[in-house]
């Protein structure tokens, strides 16, 4: 049986994303403090708990849930704010099918409750589309090329808005599905990404 490391229903991921949409983004992108005690009080300013620093602060919601703030350093400027929604992985390649499928539904009932919350996405599609946007801010795409190789994001989903600051919010779906000539087992993975805006800024 294919194992679940992550697994928001399409509820929580819009409960979570109402508790972090609303949060002092232009804060949120300059940075987390670098000392300990500063930075528990910053936490505790968005409801968030400091777990541990791995390629970005994972903190824990007030609704259980884990985020990363992506950075190089605490103290540096935070690129994104990544939930996790959906992740799995086969045990067999035989259950690489299942995976995929699993993934799929998974993939249409999140993207039909986030239309319920914020409207249509600009912009969705999978790995091979020709029309890709440059999104504002710190777009997440590579260039065709690059996707078509890797297949990454296998599908996503854009959303942004007109107001300073705003982040671009994008839900992607990784998938190394396994082929025939390299059977190795399949994971998937669902993600909510928040994108700071392009330019430098500095943590206070």
């Amino acid at each position: 049986m294919p194992a679940l490391t992550a697994d928001r229903s399409p509820d929580q991921l819009v409960a979570e994303f109402d508790r972090l949409i609303g949060v002092d983004w232009p804060t949120v992108w300059a940075g987390v403090p670098e000392e300990e005690v500063k930075r528990a009080h910053w936490c505790a300013g968005f409801g968030w708990q400091a777990l541990w620093f791995e390629l970005g602060l994972w903190v824990r919601t007030a609704g259980g849930g884990r985020l990363l703030l992506a950075s190089d350093a605490p103290g540096r400027p935070v690129a994104r704010v990544e939930h996790t929604v959906c992740a799995s992985r086969a045990d067999d390649p035989a259950e690489n099918r299942h995976v995929e499928e699993s993934a799929g539904a998974r993939w249409s009932a999140y993207v039909t409750a986030l239309n319920g919350y914020m409207g249509f996405p600009r912009w969705e599609g999978g790995w091979d589309a020709p029309d890709v946007p440059e999104p504002p801010g710190r777009g997440p795409w590579h260039d065709l090329r690059r996707r078509r190789e890797d297949r990454d994001p296998y599908r996503a989903a854009l959303w942004w808005f007109s107001v300073p600051l705003a982040p671009v919010i994008e839900l992607r779906m990784t998938l190394n599905p396994g082929t025939s000539s390299r059977p190795t087992v399949a994971n998937a993975r669902i993600t909510l990404a928040c994108h700071g805006p392009v330019g430098p800024r500095t943590a206070a």
